[in-house]
């Protein structure tokens, strides 16, 4: 069976739930970090279980250049290890080089965005919870100086769509993320636009 990004992506969404429990052990960018692990995760089982190659494939459909090739090193040598790493091993990994590696901090922004970890970590949290985790990634990416990798602005009415196929409609609008045969119907007048 081939990892492919979307099986990546699923792996990564399956864990998600977890990853305020591990939160707490990774420090100073605990949020980043652990999220960036989880992220990771997939692709060190995925190594254990089918070798190199599909990983490589796989991390290069969704991050290419030198950070690409970093994690593709380190999870080579963690695959060679006796005993793989843990998420924690990871995060720990990850903390100690993102300060001083622009291109991992790259490929790792990249690796949030292609699989939406941010928005779907952000998911898994109750509302209450929701703020503390928008607030404490906000402060860290600040810290790390790639806010802007992630930050939309938006005034007045409107809507932002950011990443692969994102689609956004304004107030009153309608959004199509695909394409459309036959007909459609608009509001409930029932005029149909064809």
């Amino acid at each position: 069976m081939p990892f492919l990004p979307e099986t990546w992506k699923a792996k990564v969404t399956e864990r998600l739930w977890e990853w305020r429990l591990r939160v707490e052990q990774a420090r100073p960018a605990a949020v980043y970090s652990t999220l960036s692990a989880a992220a990771l995760w997939p692709l060190v089982q995925a190594a254990q279980s089918t070798g190199m190659l599909p990983v490589a494939v796989a991390l290069g459909n969704v991050v290419a250049g030198v950070g690409g090739n970093l994690i593709a090193e380190q999870i080579q040598r963690w695959h060679d290890q006796a005993h793989p790493p843990s998420e924690v091993n990871i995060a720990t990994w990850i903390t100690a080089h993102i300060t001083t590696n622009a291109n991992l901090r790259q490929a790792l922004d990249t690796i949030l965005g292609q699989l939406q970890v941010i928005s779907q970590a952000r998911e898994c949290l109750q509302d209450n919870d929701r703020a503390w985790f928008v607030q404490t990634l906000r402060t860290e990416l600040e810290a790390l100086g790639n806010l802007t990798h992630f930050e939309a602005h938006l005034t007045g009415d409107g809507t932002i769509a950011q990443g692969p196929g994102a689609v956004a409609a304004g107030q009153g609008g309608i959004a199509i993320g695909g394409s459309v045969h036959g007909n459609v119907s608009l509001g409930s007048s029932g005029q149909r636009k064809s």
